[in-house]
């Protein structure tokens, strides 16, 4: 988009030093001139408070190719003036019709290539837009996440997952998401083997947020399953796996040899509407006896039937014999609640099983 600004910009620029009127209406397809709005009018502030007015009614926030538009409209006005100063020192400056009517013009052909940018992002299935260049505000971060509880079948889920990977990492950012921290640190805490060589199962991985934070902590073998193929693309290109593989958790059986990794984790995917409980039997039969599983899930009234059932489950394969639970930490400010009868910050919990 910044690269439309500045082609944008020295078109107009080569066409406005020619003087060519005929070649702006070409070059901007649009057929009326505003030069009888415009003309007579003496302030180039009037303008320059247009300009913003119509950009922050476009959207909130101001991106950097309406940034250029409006810098385009500010500059042009200015230097009208002083050219029309230079002729006639002794007259108040009036505001010719051209400059302003071409810095329009680019205004508008600029909100409709954002227009196109952010339609061919909309995702068909939820009618959820996830516009990358919108602020990262809480109020937007919480609409977005509001639309995927809409969302009935797990292809939905994967759909809506993929339309959000491109900013997904910004808005949990927002959220004040810790559980990929608080998992990373709860693993960290137990294990005492050789970190670099160990092999972790990064289990629903999303973008790498848990990977990322668990190679500061020394960890060096990462592979990763998710359901989104855009959520995989974002995690192969930081470059933190040595594999890769696309699954639907619950749907399908893990392509994965049993007793084959030293730590599985996995973080957000345990919450109601996600994956199943009965999941957790996969990751444990992944573990290598003496691994570790580390897991977690949201305490907050949305997720308190979904947790009762994972807790059940938890101890039903502690009692089995399958595994030792190490650790099991309550978290008050988990993230920033998002539902409509929820403020603050929800509560979540941080499991550790150590494998049979």
């Amino acid at each position: 988009m910044q690269q439309l600004a500045k082609i944008t910009y020295y078109k107009i620029k080569c066409i406005r030093e020619e003087n060519n009127l005929k070649e702006y209406k070409r070059f901007f397809m649009l057929p009326l001139s505003l030069k009888y709005f415009t003309e007579g009018i003496a302030s180039p502030v009037f303008y320059t408070v247009i300009g913003c007015f119509l950009v922050l009614l476009h959207r909130l926030s101001v991106s950097p190719i309406q940034f250029a538009a409006v810098s385009v409209l500010v500059l042009s006005l200015l230097l009208q003036c002083e050219r029309r100063k230079k002729k006639d020192p002794g007259r108040r400056p009036l505001v010719k019709w051209r400059p302003v009517s071409s810095s329009l013009h680019v205004y508008i052909y600029v909100i409709a290539a954002d227009c196109v940018f952010y339609i061919r992002k909309r995702n068909q299935t939820t009618g959820v837009y996830i516009m990358s260049a919108v602020a990262n505000t809480f109020e937007n971060v919480k609409a977005v996440i509001l639309s995927a509880h809409k969302t009935t079948t797990s292809r939905d889920k994967v759909s809506f997952y993929n339309s959000w990977a491109e900013n997904y990492d910004q808005d949990v950012a927002v959220l004040d998401y810790r559980a990929p921290t608080l998992a990373a640190n709860c693993i960290s805490s137990h294990f005492s083997g050789d970190r670099e060589g160990a092999v972790v199962l990064d289990v629903a991985c999303g973008t790498g947020l848990v990977a990322t934070q668990l190679k500061k902590l020394g960890f060096g073998k990462f592979v990763g399953i998710d359901g989104s193929e855009a959520m995989l693309e974002l995690a192969r290109q930081s470059g933190l796996y040595q594999d890769l593989k696309q699954i639907m958790l619950g749907e399908e059986p893990l392509p994965i040899q049993w007793d084959s990794f030293d730590v599985v984790v996995i973080v957000g995917a345990l919450s109601f509407g996600h994956v199943p409980p009965a999941v957790v039997r996969d990751l444990c039969k992944t573990t290598k006896p003496g691994g570790y599983i580390c897991m977690t899930t949201r305490s907050n009234q949305d997720n308190l039937e979904y947790k009762g059932c994972l807790d059940s489950e938890l101890r039903q394969m502690e009692n089995e014999g399958l595994w030792t639970c190490l650790e099991v930490t309550e978290v008050e400010n988990w993230e920033r609640a998002v539902s409509e009868h929820e403020d603050g910050y929800i509560s979540g919990a941080v499991y550790l099983y150590k494998k049979l």
